[in-house]
This record gives structure tokens, C-alpha cells and sequence, in this order.
């Protein structure tokens, strides 16, 4: 199957196309939904409130990582989450841009 050529589209689709491919799971909403809600929350809290496996979990909190809808931050051995809520208006803001343009 050939690679899509992502260099012939225009950059924000690109970047838009990236932030939905990273909420395209219901586990990676959850996560949001819980960040949103109750603002920086350690690694092990979202494990306990998922029904998924630890590595399962560390999978979806590493794609909203790399995609920059999260952040962390390490505390000695705990590795706390918080939603990024720029990174977040600004996919809403081109979604809306990108739909009504």
C-alpha cells in the first residue's frame, strides 16, 4: 500500500488530519474528558479509571502526547498529565476555519 503524500496538502490539514487521527479512539476521549475535568491528574489515576490495561493505557497518553493535546510532568517516579488546552482551542479554532472557509 503507498504511503500518502502528505507534502501535497496544505500543512493545517495536515496537523488537523494528525489531532483527529489522536481522538479517534474512545479511550483518548476519555482521557481528555477526565483531564478537563479534573485538571493535572497522576499516570496511575487514568489506568484506574479506564477499563484497560496499564500498557494499553500508556499507549493512548502517549499518542495525545505526541500529538500535544497533553502534557507531562515527572515528579521523582510519577509522571503526572494535564490537558493542553491551547493546543486543544486551536484544533477546534481549524476544524471551524478549515469547514467554513
Amino acid at each position: 500500500m503507498p504511503l500518502p503524500k502528505l507534502e501535497d496538502f496544505d500543512p493545517r490539514l495536515v496537523e488537523l488530519a494528525t489531532f483527529a487521527r489522536a481522538l479517534s479512539h474512545p479511550a483518548r476521549i476519555f482521557i481528555l474528558r477526565h483531564l478537563a475535568q479534573n485538571g493535572e491528574v497522576p499516570a496511575m489515576d487514568i489506568v484506574r479509571a479506564l477499563p484497560l490495561s496499564q500498557p494499553a493505557c500508556s499507549r493512548h497518553l502517549r499518542e495525545l502526547v505526541q500529538t500535544g493535546l497533553i502534557r507531562p510532568r515527572t515528579a521523582g517516579s510519577h509522571v503526572f498529565y494535564h490537558l493542553d488546552a491551547k493546543a486543544l482551542d486551536r484544533f477546534c479554532q481549524t476544524m471551524d476555519s478549515t469547514l467554513h472557509s
